[in-house]
């Protein structure tokens, strides 16, 4: 993938934020060829005077298989900003997820406590809180079903590891292409339809209200839905 293909949503002075394509990792990792953090400090470079001066860093992170919303700072202090608004969740993210079966419920909020398992890369999760455990809670509502599956909305109220993966396994509803929990239906390698639809906060210098928001991918799958996705 070349840097002109990322598709830019929001960009200033101190901010960019990117539709993060399925199958690439957020973070740069030394054994592979690039990732989304690489590629947007490349579209950065080319276009400054001095694009060895040069900084891009990572708030926060989607799973290689996820798409959607990945902001990035621009500069060392708007950063440190950022890691402090989303660690203490003073922001608002929704993710759409189309999954094998039709929840149990149309609107309902999951809270489980999650153990990340280190050996199988895998979240496991407990009705109780037990050792090493933290607590994962999500809201998710029901918006439409076909012959492909079902479309949710999902409000992440903690962001821990696997969490919207592992919750939806957890009551039935494997979010498809994610074998890893579950689901028994194709999607696409090293995918899963899984996408960070919009990402809202405040800017970390003018104090604007920001919503960023990504167009889902395209594909079968994807498309079946586009007449729920204004």
């Amino acid at each position: 993938m070349n840097f002109n293909e990322l598709k830019i949503l929001y960009e200033d002075k101190q901010l960019i934020a990117v539709n993060k394509p399925h199958g690439i990792v957020t973070e740069h990792e030394p054994h592979l060829k690039y990732s989304v953090e690489s590629l947007a400090l490349q579209f950065i470079r080319a276009k400054e005077k001095y694009p060895q001066k040069c900084f891009i860093g990572v708030p926060h992170r989607l799973d290689r298989p996820v798409s959607g919303v990945v902001l990035f700072a621009k500069k060392k202090s708007v950063l440190k900003m950022l890691v402090e608004t989303f660690s203490k969740r003073q922001l608002d993210k929704t993710y759409l997820a189309i999954v094998e079966n039709r929840p149990p419920k149309d609107e309902d909020e999951l809270m489980n406590w999650l153990v990340k398992d280190t050996i199988l890369r895998k979240a496991i999760l407990h009705p109780t809180q037990v050792r090493d455990s933290v607590r994962a809670v999500l809201q998710y509502k029901f918006i439409a079903q076909n012959e492909l599956g079902s479309l949710l909305q999902v409000k992440l109220i903690t962001g821990k590891f696997h969490q919207i993966r592992a919750q939806l396994s957890h009551i039935g509803c494997p979010i498809i292409g994610d074998a890893h929990y579950g689901s028994t239906k194709a999607y696409a390698e090293n995918a899963v339809c899984l996408h960070a639809r919009s990402l809202e906060l405040n800017h970390p210098l003018t104090n604007e209200a920001l919503k960023i928001i990504a167009e889902v991918p395209d594909g079968v799958v994807w498309n079946s839905f586009r007449d729920y996705l204004s």
